[in-house]
């Protein structure tokens, strides 16, 4: 399958198919699936890092199926809010209040993980996985 993008536009992308909406999700359950994995390793720093990758894809592929296109960004906390715009807006500003704290942290993991000396506990794992999980069903 060719996921090549098809149109660049202003810092948006546009794909082609809904077969790349089921990459992305597929993906998406394969860095949460690694992120397990690496959690019962208790590598934490990359464990957190693919549950925010995870969580990330989940959220680009529904704005992708709900718009045919997602923001070129890594913001978690920003890519919800454009998916509000076209899909279960009350439904995703909830989301984005009961869980900001969470969603603040994981934009954070998505630097500090890669790119700063910094501890991780399983506990910053255990909130991360059970987000992950939250976000899976809001977006059904």
């Amino acid at each position: 399958m060719d996921l090549t993008p098809y149109f660049i536009f202003q810092n948006t992308i546009r794909f082609m198919a809904m077969d790349d909406v089921e990459f992305f999700i597929d993906k998406a359950k394969r860095f949460f699936e690694t992120a397990l994995y690496n959690y019962k390793r208790e590598e934490y720093d990359i464990a957190l890092f693919n549950i925010e990758q995870a969580c990330q894809l989940l959220v680009k592929a529904k704005l992708l199926e709900v718009s045919g296109e997602f923001p070129k960004t890594h913001n978690l906390i920003f890519l919800l809010r454009e998916l509000g715009k076209y899909h279960k807006k009350k439904e995703i500003e909830r989301f984005l209040k009961e869980n900001i704290t969470g969603l603040s942290r994981l934009v954070d993991i998505y630097i500090t993980s890669r790119y700063m000396v910094r501890e991780f506990y399983k506990e910053d794992v255990d909130l991360a996985i059970n987000l992950f999980k939250k976000l899976e069903k809001s977006l059904r």
